[in-house]
């Protein structure tokens, strides 16, 4: 897979701009005899996928992952190191029946294997990049160096980040007009005490909505709401 990590740092130096990065990765995997790529970016109250494969499969993957059932996500948080995985070979244990599920879905879409390398990114948080093959079991010379391809994918997510990549499919994200509002002030340094004198409301009417914003998307607290609100261009 050394052709793989060598494609990646490659992406990473001389993309300049989203179509072109995306164009590049979907080459690089065909290249490399894969049936495409994911890289997938999950934050506390965010989530976004750059992909080249079917967006039926990346939805109801996406629904795997809310479900906790999705065996690849699973072992990328606990290892958070690069791996190989198939349907019929999954160490260090075998598939569980969720995780057959979860393979069953993916073979509707002729995926039976891939590789995936995990990263740590800010706040506790993970990217990784997938590469899926039609094969039932990746071949023993595909075995991939984890520490290069750490770093391939963290060049690789900087990049990404660095170039705002519009995604393939983003978590939904809305606010209401008052909630988009209050939040526009908290943008601007007041507090919730200062948006309601503002907005001439009662102090608890701000407070609860924006408790609803963050329990609708298991949000930390007000700063996590309004990063997200600039990211997603809503204030």
């Amino acid at each position: 897979m050394d052709q793989l990590v060598a494609g990646l740092l490659e992406i990473s130096a001389v993309a300049h701009d989203g179509a072109t990065l995306k164009a590049a990765l979907a080459q690089l995997a065909d290249r490399c005899g894969f049936l495409g790529y994911a890289y997938a970016k999950m934050t506390p109250g965010d989530f976004c996928v750059i992909s080249n494969l079917h967006p039926d499969w990346l939805k109801r993957s996406r629904k795997f992952d809310l479900a906790g059932r999705n065996p690849i996500l699973r072992r990328a948080n606990q290892s958070r190191r690069a791996f190989a995985w198939s349907d019929i070979q999954s160490p260090p244990a075998q598939p569980t029946g969720e995780d057959q599920d979860f393979y069953e879905a993916a073979s509707q879409f002729g995926i039976g294997s891939g590789i995936t390398i995990p990263i740590n990114i800010s706040s506790g948080a993970i990217s990784l990049l997938s590469f899926f093959s039609g094969k039932s079991v990746l071949d023993a010379e595909d075995d991939i160096d984890p520490v290069a391809a750490s770093s391939a994918v963290g060049q690789l997510h900087a990049r990404i980040e660095q170039l705002k990549v519009t995604p393939s499919i983003q978590e939904p994200f809305y606010l209401s007009p008052k909630e988009a509002t209050y939040a526009r002030w908290l943008s601007l340094g007041k507090t919730v005490e200062d948006t309601a004198d503002i907005e001439d409301v009662k102090y608890n009417t701000v407070r609860i909505a924006l408790a609803e914003v963050r329990r609708r998307y298991d949000l930390c607290n007000n700063t996590q709401l309004v990063a997200l609100a600039i990211r997603r261009c809503l204030i």
